[in-house]
């Protein structure tokens, strides 16, 4: 019985009573180092990210202590890290502002406490309904629009903390024309601690990207208000008193007629929080060589999130930008999660103080220094050298984001992903292949019902997945991928491919196309997978694959394997 068939289990559910029994002593040492690195970026973030979510920032160390420990004990990521986000938390703001309170009230952190609530309650529906499929329709080209957009908005959101000026509501275009109105009002000493910051931080970024240039700039930006009354003397504006002590749990409960629009915003902050989250998981579960469920990865966003909302935060995601310092820093399992929650509740217990002269420009400055990395050149030039659909998605989603609101991203990101998956499907039917042992030919299973039944498959992801379950039941020493049928493939299809060779590389295995459409060529190029498979490898027909692979010396294994696995073509 395979782990997609037989029944689940309680450690399914709780995913560190798998890993809690089994851990090993060496990887102790690595797992603390991971926490304090960790600890170190995740401070200043979760105190400068609860200003975009418009509450005071202690609750940004309250949302990281209860996320870390929620995703620790129902995550199945061992590398992930979970906590405040700057994309989710401008979506509560967005969702809060509809409300009609005033930020930094207490029905503001109430109705943001709701808001994650709600949020944490979806994604554990959706997980323990099975429904982590639904990931699979999200457009990567639509969703990175998104972000790209989301970056650059969000220097334009911040740049009022860096001149000393108000405060501009309103969509990111709106923000950018009332920030430059109020440029005559700039304060020049608010403007030159933001400048300093910024450059210390890019700095650090090109020549010491591996020390914690957040914490650093924010300790060096507490050291000069302390010593140079900067506040008194300047008008320079800084965090103001920050408690120390254990936060209150407690269950937020909004009022009835807010339940819509909060629901609404739960839904929007899945869409954008889950992808971002997808994106780190399978990335470093790829990188080391384990699977991750995405369903259970649902429930452990909601399990965050839950927790978050007990003790008044907001909603989270996986970040990739603090999964990838994890990583570096050589993380083993999700203790290195609970070692990171042990320092942050040190910091709510006896530091927190600490960073009430923290001045409002270094703290922009730390989100901008973020924001930074969303804006990825590479991933905008790719998109645009490899479809024109894809780019018009990225385009499209990015512009609504920025000239209209959040929000509206969020939706025009939903329907232009649904759109581009009808258009996908409407043009790139999926044929089951089998072999006609008989006729010693590959057929359509359709109109042989006789034949072996290799693979089905939908899209991209299920695809990747269904082809390693192939390669995990059977153990062949090549897979032959044939893409005759592929009338249309996107970068999501190519993307694939390329992850599926590289995979099956490590594992010694073999990966060859066959009948590869000469109007696709292009993309493979673009994206690696011309590189990474080797030209010598495509072939002309799938017998011409099976023959050639089953040339190849055998790899070492227990039992006889066939000679290659043949899988359907592959679309986005």
């Amino acid at each position: 019985m395979t782990a997609r068939t037989r029944s689940r289990q309680l450690p399914d559910y709780l995913p560190a009573l798998k890993w809690l029994p089994h851990y090993e002593r060496k990887w102790l040492s690595n797992d603390l180092v991971a926490g304090l690195s960790v600890w170190a970026l995740l401070v200043p973030q979760g105190i400068a990210y609860s200003s975009i979510a418009g509450v005071p920032p202690q609750y940004g160390l309250y949302t990281a202590l209860a996320a870390l420990i929620g995703y620790a004990i129902f995550g199945t990521s061992k590398q992930l890290v979970t906590g405040p986000s700057a994309t989710v938390a401008a979506v509560s703001f967005t969702v809060i502002s509809l409300l009609g309170v005033a930020p930094n009230s207490p029905d503001w952190i109430t109705a943001t406490a709701s808001l994650a609530l709600f949020a944490g309650l979806i994604y554990i529906l959706l997980g323990l309904l099975r429904m982590g499929w639904i990931s699979n329709f999200l457009s990567s080209a639509v969703l990175e629009g998104f972000v790209f957009a989301f970056g650059i908005g969000l220097i334009v959101d911040q740049s009022h903390k860096i001149l000393g000026v108000p405060k501009v509501d309103g969509s990111y275009f709106q923000v950018l024309i009332g920030t430059l109105r109020e440029l005559p009002q700039t304060n020049a000493v608010t403007l030159l601690v933001g400048v300093v910051a910024i450059i210390l931080l890019l700095l650090m970024r090109r020549f010491a990207p591996k020390l914690p240039r957040a914490l650093i700039v924010v300790v060096l930006g507490i050291l000069a208000a302390t010593v140079i009354p900067l506040n008194a003397t300047y008008g320079v504006s800084i965090v103001g008193a920050v408690p120390t002590g254990l936060p209150s749990v407690s269950l937020p409960i909004p009022p009835l007629d807010a339940v819509g629009a909060l629901l609404g915003g739960a839904l929007a902050v899945i869409f954008v929080g889950f992808s971002e989250t997808l994106a780190a998981a399978r990335d470093k579960a790829s990188k080391h060589g384990y699977e991750i469920d995405v369903s259970q990865e649902m429930i452990g966003q909601g399990a965050a999130c839950g927790a978050a909302s007990l003790l008044g935060g907001y909603v989270v995601d996986g970040s990739l930008s603090k999964t990838t310092v994890a990583d570096l820093a050589g993380q083993k399992s999700q203790m290195a999660g609970l070692f990171t929650a042990v320092f942050i509740l040190l910091t709510v217990l006896f530091l927190a103080g600490l960073f009430t002269n923290l001045p409002n420009a270094v703290l922009g400055a730390v989100v901008i220094d973020a924001a930074l990395g969303l804006v990825k050149i590479p991933v905008l030039r790719k998109v645009r050298e490899t479809s024109r659909t894809d780019f018009a998605a990225f385009v499209a989603a990015g512009l609504g984001l920025f000239f209209v609101g959040v929000l509206a991203g969020v939706l025009i990101g939903a329907v232009l992903s649904i759109l581009l998956l009808v258009w996908a499907v409407s043009k790139s039917p999926v044929r089951r292949l089998g072999f006609d042992a008989q006729g010693n030919v590959y057929v359509n299973a359709a109109t042989h019902p006789e034949a072996v039944l290799p693979l089905f498959f939908a899209d991209a992801a299920p695809f990747r997945e269904a082809v390693l379950q192939m390669v995990d039941d059977d153990a062949p020493r090549a897979v032959v991928i044939d893409l005759g049928s592929a009338t249309q493939m996107d970068m999501d299809g190519a993307e694939v491919l390329l992850k599926l060779s590289e995979e099956l590389g490590r594992r010694g295995i073999k990966v060859a196309l066959a009948s590869v459409p000469t109007r696709e060529l292009r993309l493979l190029d673009k994206v690696g997978v011309t590189k990474a498979i080797g030209k010598e490898h495509f072939y002309v027909t799938v017998r011409d694959a099976v023959a050639a692979m089953q040339n190849l010396p055998a790899a070492p294994q227990t039992a006889a394997a066939p000679p290659a696995a043949t899988a359907a073509p592959v679309t986005g």
